[in-house]
């Protein structure tokens, strides 16, 4: 009498081809999970260009006599000004000044390489723009230029504020 016995090594072969089905599906969720993060951090760097820019133009608005004086280039570093406009009243000069450099410390402090740019929009009598810049090599949030406005610099996402004349 002769006995079936099934081929040795399926149950082995089954084993790994279920192993290397779940490998794959870990991939993938660690894949998704990867990219749900970089969106995420994506999101949390518009919000604090956002921040930055409304805060900006606040001040602005409120100085608005010395806007001229807010006027910044990509990479131009601020005024060095050892006056605190906290600590004592300010001309509107030193106010500007003041601003400016509390916009360069919030740069620093709080986008990964920030930059900024405040120009008066072109075409425009009293339009003021504001451009913030922060260092993102996929350039996931990159804005044209409009208005005139500067480019966004390259390896970097921006978010762009207009300001419009006061009436």
């Amino acid at each position: 009498m002769q006995l079936n016995h099934p081929p040795r090594g399926v149950a082995l072969m089954e084993a790994l081809m279920a192993l290397l089905v779940l490998t794959f599906g870990v991939l993938g969720l660690l894949w998704l999970h990867q990219q749900a993060l970089a969106q995420q951090r994506q999101q949390l760097m518009r919000s604090v260009a956002m921040g930055i820019a409304d805060d900006l133009a606040e001040r602005m608005q409120l100085n608005a006599p010395q806007r001229a004086m807010y006027a910044k280039t990509w990479g131009a570093l601020t005024s060095t000004t050892t006056t605190d406009c906290s600590a004592r009243a300010c001309t509107r000069t030193e106010l500007a000044a003041w601003d400016m450099q509390q916009l360069q410390y919030a740069l620093q402090t709080q986008l990964p390489a920030g930059d900024a740019a405040v120009f008066a929009l072109a075409g425009s009598t009293g339009g003021w723009g504001i451009v913030i810049a922060w260092k993102d090599a996929l350039e996931s949030y990159r804005t044209d230029t409009a208005s005139g406005t500067p480019p966004c610099p390259a390896g970097m996402s921006c978010w762009r504020l207009f300001l419009r004349p006061d009436r």
